[in-house]
């Protein structure tokens, strides 16, 4: 009777999602019944947690390869080794251009020894502030994630929500656009006791509690910087020409496509379905959108899903107001790290007007928001981590702020600690998690199966091996059973 009470309300909310997208699809003349007859709830649901899957779906994302359950065709081969080619000769490219420019390039006037020592000697206090920096962002999600299951489900799971936020941030890392962290972090949830619809929404509501954070951070600093009210120092200002401004706008909107279509459906779900329905015909007009109704209930399914998600932690307005909190003080956290390492290279900002050194806050000020702008500019870059793209655009940031020589490898420490960390601590993580859950399975499994008690006499031993393991098991273990079958529900 309880199981059926507990099942019922998630039947009715999976029904009504459903007759919303129906709805939806009318209002723009998609027929359900003939091109998507089994209307889901939305891509990213717990059934889809399974590491083949993941892995396909990932492969998916980055290079566009549809993995069947067969061996990969040689054309999708072709495919993937171009593009793994090409994206390596990017990456060598970019670092051996700025080293050149940096190292020996002409008109570069280097510092002596003396100086250099001078300026590195106190650069392991901000180096270390940078991984204070990174840790407080595995923090900040970690924590966000454990207040949404605090709310949902009464339990923190912070251990989990901590393990989670790092294998997100792996995931993120190695793939374009930072698009297979969320299925990783609903398939890590859900398997380490979060239940599957709550698993499904959390990362979701996560990720775009995340994109308001970083489009309203980009467009404040956009906007300060259109007139440079920071003050920030001529040859820094000059790094931003008139195209990196356009490329940073065309990011940001990018980046919100997605959380204005979530609260557009939640308000006006008609309005928001025609405008999907519209990008999608225009896409097709341009050859770049095949099967244009079908790519139509796909993104429409995913952005009610997102706007269901969004809406369970909504609920809560205390849950919403520190989880957007925490997804700013996350962005916060990130692009400090530049700051950090400019100030562990000797960079010292000096004031437009007075030519005295700035404040320490002022300089992080302006360090902040060219991080926001450059990361703005490269977001629509393909690559895992804009990586290419990233290099060289904050390489000229690091070499207008810093001396002959100091430029390159700056950036190559911030990288370390931007984007290679999560791919080195995550790796290394998930490997170590793998093997210790795979102990703690064989462990689990070696207690449920009882070992012949070679003591008792010969017919205790035959009476027992006859009969079914179910109806020889202790009350206790029964009950063990429950207690792990409700930790897993």
């Amino acid at each position: 009777m309880s199981n059926e009470n507990k099942s019922a309300p998630k039947e009715k909310k999976e029904s009504k999602r459903t007759k919303k997208i129906k709805t939806i699809a009318e209002a723009v003349g998609v027929d359900l019944n003939n091109e998507n007859p089994e209307i889901q709830p939305a891509d990213f649901v717990a059934e889809k947690s399974s590491q083949e899957h993941q892995k396909k779906e990932v492969l998916s994302n980055i290079v566009g390869i549809k993995q069947d359950d067969d061996a990969i065709d040689k054309k999708q081969k072709v495919v993937k080794t171009i593009f793994t080619v090409l994206f390596i000769l990017f990456l060598v490219g970019s670092m051996a251009f700025t080293a050149y420019k940096d190292f020996i390039a002409p008109d570069r006037d280097f510092l002596s020894w003396e100086e250099l020592g001078k300026v590195l000697q106190n650069s392991w206090k901000f180096l270390l502030f940078a991984l204070i920096a990174l840790i407080l962002n595995y923090l900040f999600k970690g924590l966000k994630l454990a207040i949404m299951c605090k709310s949902l489900t009464g339990n923190f799971h912070f251990k989990t929500c901590i393990e989670t936020g790092i294998i997100g941030n792996y995931y993120n890392a190695v793939t374009p656009f930072a698009v297979g962290g969320q299925p990783f972090e609903i398939y890590h949830l859900s398997k380490h006791g979060v239940h599957g619809g709550v698993a499904s929404s959390i990362p979701i509501a996560a990720f775009m509690l995340n994109q308001f954070a970083f489009v309203i951070l980009g467009t404040i600093s956009l906007i300060l910087f259109q007139n440079n009210a920071l003050e920030v120092p001529a040859n820094i200002y000059g790094i931003f020409p008139t195209t990196m401004k356009g490329l940073a706008i065309v990011g940001l909107l990018g980046c919100a496509i997605m959380p204005l279509l979530v609260v557009i459906f939640s308000l006006t779900p008609r309005l928001g379905a025609s405008l999907v329905h519209f990008v999608v015909w225009l896409g097709s007009k341009l050859k770049i959108v095949k099967n244009p109704k079908e790519t139509t209930m796909k993104i429409i399914k995913n952005v009610v899903h997102n706007a269901y998600c969004l809406k369970k932690i909504c609920t809560n307005p205390l849950v919403f107001i520190l989880c957007f909190l925490l997804s700013f003080l996350e962005h916060v956290a990130t692009t400090s790290l530049a700051f950090f390492v400019l100030k562990a290279f000797g960079y010292n900002a000096v004031n437009l007007t007075t030519g005295a050194d700035v404040p320490l806050m002022t300089e992080w000020l302006q360090s902040a928001q060219i991080s926001l702008l450059l990361v703005a500019s490269i977001a629509i870059i393909p690559t895992p981590g804009n990586s290419g793209a990233a290099d060289l655009s904050f390489f000229l940031f690091f070499e207008a702020g810093l001396a002959a020589g100091l430029a390159f490898p700056a950036t190559l420490i911030w990288r370390l600690f931007a984007f290679y960390s999560y791919i080195i601590i995550g790796f290394t993580f998930a490997t170590i998690k793998k093997r210790s859950d795979q102990i703690k399975e064989n462990k689990t499994q070696n207690q449920s199966e009882s070992p012949p008690n070679e003591n008792a006499p010969p017919s205790e031993n035959i009476s027992s091996s006859e009969e079914p393991p179910n109806e020889t098991s202790p009350p206790g273990e029964v009950v063990d059973g429950e207690r792990k079958q409700g930790d897993i529900t």
